[in-house]
C-alpha cells in the first residue's frame, strides 16, 4: 500500500489511524512515514488526531519517569488497534 511515497491520494484516513500509534512512536519506514505525514498535512481531521496523540505522548513522557516494558507497550498497542477496529465495525 505504501510503495509510492509521492502518491498521497492512496493514503486514506483509516490508513493513518491504523498506523497512528506506531507513527507517533517513530516506527515505520521513512517512505511510509513520509506518506502518512503528507496525508495528515492535507487532511485537517487526521492532522488534529495526530496532534492530539503527540500531545498525549508528550504529557505522558513528562509525567512518567520510567518507560513501560516493551512487552507491555506491545500488548497495549495491539489491544488498542483491536478495539479501534471493533468500534469501526
Amino acid at each position: 500500500m505504501l510503495e509510492d511515497p509521492k502518491n498521497v491520494s492512496k493514503v486514506r484516513c483509516e490508513d493513518l489511524l491504523d498506523a497512528l500509534y506506531e507513527y507517533v512512536d517513530g516506527g515505520g519506514s521513512p517512505e511510509a512515514r513520509a506518506k502518512l505525514q503528507a496525508h495528515a498535512d492535507a487532511c485537517p481531521a487526521c492532522l488534529q488526531q495526530l496532534g492530539i496523540e503527540q500531545q498525549v505522548r508528550q504529557l505522558l513522557r513528562s509525567c512518567c519517569s520510567q518507560q513501560a516494558p516493551v512487552e507491555l507497550r506491545t500488548r497495549i498497542t495491539r489491544q488498542l488497534r483491536v478495539q479501534y477496529r471493533v468500534e469501526r465495525g
